[in-house]
């Protein structure tokens, strides 16, 4: 799923959007200190998933076919 350019600019999403860039900077800052392997784990985890969400903005990437593989 891919936003499109009139959901990218609603006021709802770039609100929703400040909020997730504010919670991963703040993952972060407790994954950078020292903490038991479990806990790290997951906040590797709820980062991949804030960064999930954020990449809903982002254009699709874009996929060239390799001539070699047929």
């Amino acid at each position: 799923m891919k936003l499109d350019h009139r959901q990218k600019n609603d006021p709802l999403w770039l609100l929703l959007k400040e909020h997730l860039e504010r919670r991963l900077a703040d993952l972060r800052v407790l994954n950078d200190k020292p903490q038991p392997d479990e806990k790290t784990e997951h906040l590797r985890g709820r980062i991949a998933a804030y960064k999930e969400l954020l990449a809903l903005d982002s254009p699709a990437p874009v996929v060239t076919p390799d001539p070699d593989s047929y």
